[in-house]
């Protein structure tokens, strides 16, 4: 089995001497090359010791765990967020970390991700990851959509709207090309929720406000610029129109 060293970042010692334990009990294939409190000291050691996946803590003094992706020109490691709130989750996957984990940890799902990490290297999707990691960690520039075999990497510029289809999202692209993704439409509402462009207008559609060619107040619609019509249910009339129409 590939050896991975790795360095855990948690302001709190009993954490990261816990995953210590763990890692060492359970995953005998990972070697903690070295320890950090901040994001700062985190830095340092990441640089020194070069590691392939780093155990990151988000909520942390000064500076969060997302902001230490700031701090490096290109990153070249895994990362496996470990945190003890939820409300993180769908963040940690808008910058493609490979997993992440709430404390306390469970076993199972620490082992699952090693493993995760452990086959990914030098494997095309660590690589992709990795591409998502630098493009995306000031602002979210672009999200890979699973396709046929492999991926697709999307320009957010380029979606038009996104369209549920049951537990299934169709992810409608510049050129009327589509690609359906495995995930459903309130994954992607999530995900783009920190994006002032897009907006979901009805439980079936998200818009990218850059493509609305005109509102209908009478007809309840909106009007792309490919001159696609797509309706607007009353709950979301109100909160469309502060946006759009301000």
């Amino acid at each position: 089995m590939n050896t991975l060293n790795a360095i855990i970042i948690d302001d709190e010692i009993n954490a990261r001497e816990n995953l210590v334990y763990l890692l060492s009990k359970f995953c005998p294939n990972v070697t903690v090359v070295s320890q950090a409190q901040n994001v700062d000291e985190a830095v340092v050691e990441i640089k020194k010791h070069q590691p392939q996946l780093v155990f990151l803590d988000i909520e942390m003094p000064q500076k969060n765990g997302f902001q230490l992706l700031n701090e490096f020109s290109t990153i070249d490691f895994q990362i496996i967020f470990v945190t003890a709130y939820d409300k993180y989750a769908v963040k940690a996957f808008e910058v493609a970390a490979l997993d992440y984990l709430l404390k306390p940890i469970a076993i199972e799902k620490l082992v699952k991700a090693v493993k995760k990490a452990t086959v990914l290297i030098d494997k095309s999707e660590r690589n992709l990851r990795l591409a998502l990691l630098n493009e995306n960690k000031n602002k979210i520039k672009k999200i890979a959509i699973p396709y046929k075999s492999d991926y697709v990497m999307l320009n957010l510029v380029d979606i038009l709207y996104i369209e549920a289809d049951r537990m299934y999202s169709i992810i409608h692209v510049k050129e009327n090309k589509k690609y359906i993704a495995s995930k459903k439409l309130s994954y992607y509402e999530n995900l783009l929720s920190f994006e002032e462009e897009f907006i979901r207008v009805h439980r079936s559609w998200i818009v990218n406000t850059s493509t609305i060619d005109f509102y209908s107040k009478k007809d309840k619609n909106i009007q792309l610029k490919n001159q696609f019509k797509i309706p607007i249910s009353k709950s979301y009339k109100e909160e469309f129109e502060t946006i759009f129409c301000s």
